[in-house]
């Protein structure tokens, strides 16, 4: 398969600056296990609203219990342009999420909403793309290390 052909895209919009979009690929035929399993993997205490202050304990359980679930990737940009409003920032992100995986189609709200496990799972992860690199967890803490393919980035000053 192509990357990105044939993925379903749950999306995270971070909404305040920097602004950033989380995409969360999965393969439609594994849909229903890919939520079941993050379901099961994030059951229990609540999830963390930062990852950097989270437990390690905590966080190593999670990346454990999570190494289980099938994506097909997972893509997160930030715009940290100042001149940039939201809007245009959220417009902009789109489009190059759109370049890096041509053919994924994005979920709508309504059916992410279908998707709470998988919803969960992006905005966690969104969480640890946020965290500036000089204070990124090790290895075993690291939940993108559930992802095969993965990239985490900054938009350039002048994308198309």
């Amino acid at each position: 398969m192509t990357h990105g052909q044939g993925v379903l895209c749950l999306l995270h919009w971070h909404g305040e600056r920097p602004f950033g979009l989380t995409a969360l690929g999965v393969c439609p035929d594994r849909l229903r296990e890919a939520e079941a399993k993050t379901t099961t993997a994030l059951a229990g205490p609540a999830l963390p609203t930062s990852w950097q202050s989270a437990e390690p304990a905590l966080r190593r359980r999670l990346v454990e219990s999570c190494r289980t679930i099938p994506t097909a990737g997972l893509w997160h940009v930030t715009d940290e342009r100042p001149a940039v409003d939201g809007e245009r920032a959220r417009r902009d992100c789109l489009r190059a999420l759109s370049a890096e995986w041509p053919g994924a189609s994005h979920l709508s709200a309504e059916e992410a909403d279908r998707l709470p496990g998988l919803t969960a799972l992006g905005r966690l992860t969104a969480l640890v793309c946020r965290m500036p690199p000089e204070v990124w967890p090790d290895a075993e803490e690291d939940l993108l290390g559930i992802y095969d393919t993965y990239t985490v980035g900054t938009l350039p000053d002048d994308p198309c």
